[in-house]
């Protein structure tokens, strides 16, 4: 085991808050996309946590940073409709007949080759150090530029030399340039709306108190020492920060912050000195981040560290007749041994559709049990098995355990515990 899972688990085992964050599912925990594939969804989850001191409940505030954002796109947009009819003839003095075909053979390209465009726009979009390189691959493909420039600077170099190669060049007014220039802001600007939307927008369940012991204040406290840790680190994304309390603009930024989780609260308006509303990205430990990604997340990962600090010897994914398979079996004393299913849900719905889930893996449980009863080795041996699911809602568990045993008399229902893994901790004595 390494130093940074060991630090990760210190903190795990003593702190109740970060077993509630960790314990979420990938998709609330991590800042995970959808995008359509040829029309079905993709998904996929970023190794970053998104720092924010906007409440779920702040409907208001929420409702204020969309629509002032929305409001700054729509702007955007009109500033580059009006100005593209000095830009135009830019475009077509540097590029000539090749952007007129331009639209139809990105279309194209898409239509081919989906796959391959999308891997191009997250190379862009998430790859910062091959972002210069996707870049200078996308002009050559469609011949925009020549194959000997191979950097930007040339890139620029070569568009500065064009364009006075010829001192009469008409396009070549101050006009103009000005022109270029409020365009190339507007694009930025368009870009950076695009970023702060996907951040107040994000799936992640982290600013919203989620169990009656957990707050906003325990998890900047939890941040602070994951920090401390490197657990996670200050990421090279942009923040965004923005003042609700002054009129739009006044205060509203990108910035490139490198603070400990915990100096965030000192952010305040230099104009109001009120406190600003921030959305500050972080980057999670790459091998943390690979135990949230496997299939289990990290669940399962707890409850194998869990037995290990207990010299507990276990075996995963055991299969029993071919076609069952329990995710854990270990022995908790002679003679018995407890089988152990466990089951990530998304904690951010409704009790029912929990409760839902709950019953229909309890009766998976208890039908793989049955048949593992009748098997030889385990026929005459106490098995105890456990639902083990990343719930934190204990008395919610109590209650879906008591209306399932109240209908199900039989000696294997009884014998099923449905726990989360602080529970299954103490139930296990570990």
């Amino acid at each position: 085991m390494s130093i940074i899972i060991k630090k990760f688990y210190n903190q795990f085992w003593k702190n109740p808050t970060c077993r509630n964050l960790f314990l979420l599912s990938k998709e609330e925990l991590l800042d995970t996309k959808t995008i359509d594939v040829e029309g079905r969804p993709f998904r996929y989850s970023l190794p970053r946590i998104i720092i924010s001191n906007v409440e779920i409940d702040e409907n208001f505030t929420i409702d204020t940073i969309k629509n002032r954002n929305d409001n700054h796109n729509i702007l955007m947009k009109e500033m580059i409709a009006s100005k593209m009819e000095y830009f135009g003839p830019i475009l077509f003095e540097l590029f000539g007949e090749k952007i007129q075909d331009l639209a139809e053979r990105i279309k194209k390209r898409f239509s081919d080759r989906p796959i391959i465009s999308l891997l191009s726009i997250f190379r862009f979009f998430f790859n910062e150090e091959e972002r210069e390189d996707t870049i200078i691959e996308f002009l050559k493909e469609y011949n925009l530029i020549g194959h000997q420039l191979n950097t930007l600077t040339e890139v620029v170099d070569y568009t500065k030399g064009k364009l006075l190669i010829n001192k009469k060049n008409s396009i070549l007014t101050e006009q103009n340039i000005i022109t270029s220039l409020e365009i190339i802001k507007v694009i930025k600007e368009l870009y950076l709306n695009l970023v702060y939307k996907a951040l107040y927008e994000t799936n992640q369940v982290l600013v919203n108190s989620l169990h009656s012991d957990d707050s906003f204040e325990s998890r900047i406290v939890l941040f602070h020492h994951l920090y401390e840790s490197k657990i996670i680190k200050a990421s090279s994304e942009d923040a965004h920060i923005e003042c609700t309390n002054c009129d739009p603009g006044v205060y509203r930024g990108v910035f490139q912050l490198k603070l400990n989780p915990n100096k965030l609260e000192k952010l305040k308006c230099p104009s109001c000195s009120q406190e600003v509303k921030y959305f500050v990205p972080y980057e999670l430990h790459p091998e943390i981040y690979e135990i949230i990604r496997e299939q289990d997340g990290l669940l399962q990962n707890a409850l194998l560290n869990l037995l290990a600090m207990n010299d507990k010897k276990y075996k995963t994914n055991t299969q029993f007749s071919n076609d069952i398979e329990i995710d854990c079996v270990f022995n908790l004393r002679k003679g018995e041994s407890v089988f152990v299913e466990t089951k990530m849900y998304k904690i951010n719905t409704t009790k029912d559709k929990l409760k839902s889930k709950l019953k229909k893996h309890f009766g998976k449980l208890l039908k793989d049990i049955q048949r593992i009863k009748k098997l030889p080795d385990y026929k005459d041996k106490k098995v105890t098995p456990v639902l083990l699911v990343n719930i934190i809602d204990t008395q919610l568990l109590q209650e879906v355990e008591k209306e399932l045993k109240e209908k199900n008399k039989d000696k294997i229902s009884q014998s099923i515990k449905i726990l989360n893994i602080t529970t299954f901790k103490e139930e296990m004595s570990l």
